[in-house]
């Protein structure tokens, strides 16, 4: 769905990314296994709570994956 050239927006200028927050927790849910925050900056909050024990490289997959969804966002709609 994300960077796979969609055109969901076009024409609309006033699209935020918060908009896509549920699907982009539903990506990460389904690729990752997250479930149960109510935002990506719950996400991203709960992440840097976590003691450095408590970190695995899985989290840097994820945060990957959360750059490249907020890139093609902002390459999609980028000056619309």
């Amino acid at each position: 769905m994300f960077g796979s050239g969609c055109s969901c927006g076009v024409g609309f200028a006033n699209l935020r990314l918060a908009d896509f927050e549920p699907q982009i927790l539903e990506y990460l849910n389904t690729k990752h296994g997250i479930s149960g925050f109510s935002g990506v900056p719950d996400l991203l909050r709960s992440i840097v709570k976590q003691s450095e024990g408590e970190k695995h490289g899985g989290q840097l997959a994820l945060l990957t994956d959360l750059e490249r969804s907020i890139d093609s966002f902002d390459e999609l709609h980028r000056g619309r």
